[in-house]
């Protein structure tokens, strides 16, 4: 009487194993770091499918959602397990391996596997994006102007409107494509500093909070004004 028990018992087993085990080819994922993934997924084409593995820091967990930083902590990934995953600790360094598939305007992520072992981006054999030498911009085209006139001149912009700017202005914090700056100071009569929020395409130094520097950027009117970084000068 106890055979059939048993044998019940171990096919059991083996399909809770089968849901659960994570079997992926680690060749197919691409050493990525979480900065050049958002670039990654800005250019890429709807429905792209793509295999991505980064050393990350975990920050969180919401349910089956992780949410993991990079290694500097300027870009976070928040990515959907599709199986059972190890528990993980705040402020542990492990290596994500993650499908994107590209929906709309954004990419769906799920989390293929979590490997506890590896901590470094060497460990992956990552090479990331280079910081380019020269823009290839012609400075001379950009108007400079203080954040508290273009917040006045944004006013007046009609929709198709590109304008060419530079601004010198203190950084502030940077969310994966998207920099944070602030104005130098208060204009007399104004409760706080002008806040400019811009968007990159590439690479740029590594920037500390409150320094100040020059940026070049094109500024282009649609439903709102869409600032795109061309160079920063440090």
């Amino acid at each position: 009487m106890r055979k059939p028990l048993v044998g019940f018992t171990l096919w059991f087993f083996i399909c809770i194993v089968s849901v659960f085990a994570q079997v992926i080819d680690k060749t197919q994922y691409k050493a990525i770091d979480p900065f050049d993934y958002k670039l990654d997924e800005d250019k890429a084409a709807r429905n792209a499918v793509r295999k991505f593995r980064s050393v990350v820091k975990f920050t969180s967990q919401d349910d089956t959602v992780y949410i993991f930083s990079s290694l500097d902590e300027g870009t976070s990934l928040e990515i959907r397990a599709g199986g059972q995953m190890p528990s993980l600790s705040a402020g542990q360094l492990v290596t994500a391996y993650y499908t994107a598939t590209k929906g709309g305007v954004t990419d769906v992520l799920v989390l293929d596997e979590i490997d506890i072992n590896n901590t470094t981006e060497g460990g992956i054999g990552l090479v990331k994006s280079n910081v380019s030498s020269s823009s290839g911009i012609r400075k001379s085209d950009y108007e400079e102007i203080d954040p508290f006139d273009y917040r006045n001149e944004v006013a007046y912009a009609e929709g198709g409107d590109v304008r060419k700017y530079k601004s010198t202005v203190l950084f502030s914090s940077q969310s994966g494509l998207n920099y944070f700056f602030i104005s130098q100071n208060v204009r007399t009569g104004e409760d706080k500093p002008v806040d400019l929020t811009l968007k990159v395409g590439r690479r740029f130094p590594p920037l500390r909070q409150n320094q100040k520097v020059t940026i070049y950027y094109t500024a282009t009117m649609g439903l709102t004004d869409s600032l795109v970084i061309d160079d920063i000068e440090l």
